[in-house]
């Protein structure tokens, strides 16, 4: 018998944006929330799953809305996840399709 994986969608309200790192906040089948990650955070973290770092954009331009529409449409958390365990953002992007300027 085959198991199916469950697939979550990205939520695009759940991704924030400091000016530097893109993060993803909703939660996922692999989510972990803050107190098991770090048990010494924040009250206010208790029962929120931990950030995921998605990308970083250091200098020049800072396409990070085209990439938070592109995922919200396009992939599911798991998948990015998956691919940005062996690839750096950008690539991961790629190999979901991603076409625009990074």
């Amino acid at each position: 018998m085959r198991e199916e994986m469950i697939m979550t969608k990205f939520e695009k309200d759940q991704f924030t944006w400091d000016g530097m790192y893109l993060m993803y906040r909703g939660k996922h089948t692999e989510s972990v929330n803050m107190e098991v990650a770090s048990p010494n955070c924040h009250p206010s973290w208790v029962g929120l799953p931990k950030p995921e770092f998605i990308a970083r954009f250091k200098y020049g331009y800072k396409p990070w809305k085209a990439w938070v529409n592109f995922l919200v449409k396009n992939a599911t958390v798991e998948q990015y996840l998956a691919l940005s365990a062996t690839e750096h953002p950008v690539g991961a992007m790629r190999a979901l399709g991603y076409g625009g300027k990074c």
